[in-house]
């Protein structure tokens, strides 16, 4: 029986939230952690996440479903470089101010970025070229939303300034700006986002939630069986009405023409 197509809504809620890639899948912790330290990086890193995502994810349902899948993998690489490069260009040409060492650094390995990876494999070559553009819309805005609350907290309590401007916070933790900073407000982020994804989309989620089985070898189910049937036996009550005499007999004698009881050696 063919299994029925999720619809656009379920798409983008199970993208966004229900498999958000950064908080429940942890895909693409790296840039978060190291490069988010502030809004206009943040705001950076999610548009090139953005891009490469929807790019790479549109074509891939489009014209890799009958390629191999280590071959996809190299293609993915490809497609990232080719968005991520020229963004790149086009950046340090037009901005005024050159880019931060952390984004040169981190910018470049987006086009490498496994949320990126992971939906393709799991989801737009196995689907439409429409539900693989509303899955990969999906994921960038879980990515971008998560990008940007993590970089406008730690700017704000780290730095007391937000987008450049100062806030004049009397206290900031510069922690907050540090990796291990990061992995906090990520931690409150994860709660949060699994709260509201079971109180407010239930079905959704018990949906999404898999039953890992592993397949016993025949040794395995054998000595399941055997186990099970003895511990049957061994457990059942004895029977009201005792056997007769000649049932004692029969057994007996049966047993008589397997095993010899009489003692004697045989003739040599």
């Amino acid at each position: 029986m063919k299994e029925k197509s999720p619809s656009a809504k379920e798409v983008l809620i199970k993208g966004a939230l229900i498999h958000n890639p950064i908080l429940i899948q942890c895909a693409g912790l790296c840039p978060v952690v190291a490069a988010a330290t502030s809004l206009k990086n943040a705001a950076l890193l999610a548009a090139a996440v953005s891009l490469t995502t929807i790019f790479t994810c549109v074509f891939a349902s489009a014209l890799l479903k009958k390629i191999q899948r280590w071959i996809r993998m190299g293609i993915y690489l490809i497609l990232g470089t080719a968005v991520i490069f020229p963004l790149i260009f086009l950046l340090e040409s037009q901005s005024k101010s050159e880019l931060s060492l952390v984004l040169k650094i981190f910018l470049p390995l987006i086009a490498v970025n496994s949320a990126t990876a992971v939906h393709c494999e799991q989801f737009s070559v196995k689907n439409t070229v429409k539900l693989a553009f509303y899955d990969a819309v999906a994921v960038s805005i879980g990515s971008s939303a998560v990008l940007l609350i993590c970089g406008a907290v730690r700017e704000i309590i780290g730095y007391s300034s937000i987008a450049g401007h100062r806030l004049n916070i009397p206290t900031t933790f510069r922690s907050a700006a540090l990796p291990f900073g990061c992995f906090i407000i990520l931690g409150f982020l994860a709660a949060i986002l699994k709260w509201i994804s079971a109180y407010r989309y239930p079905n959704l989620v018990a949906d999404s939630e898999t039953i890992v089985r592993v397949k016993p070898k025949k040794d395995e189910i054998k000595d399941t069986v055997e186990v099970e049937v003895f511990d049957e036996f061994w457990n059942e009550e004895p029977e009201e009405a005792p056997l007769e005499i000649d049932e004692y007999d029969e057994i007996f004698d049966s047993l008589d023409n397997i095993f010899d009881f009489s003692g004697e050696e045989d003739e040599k």
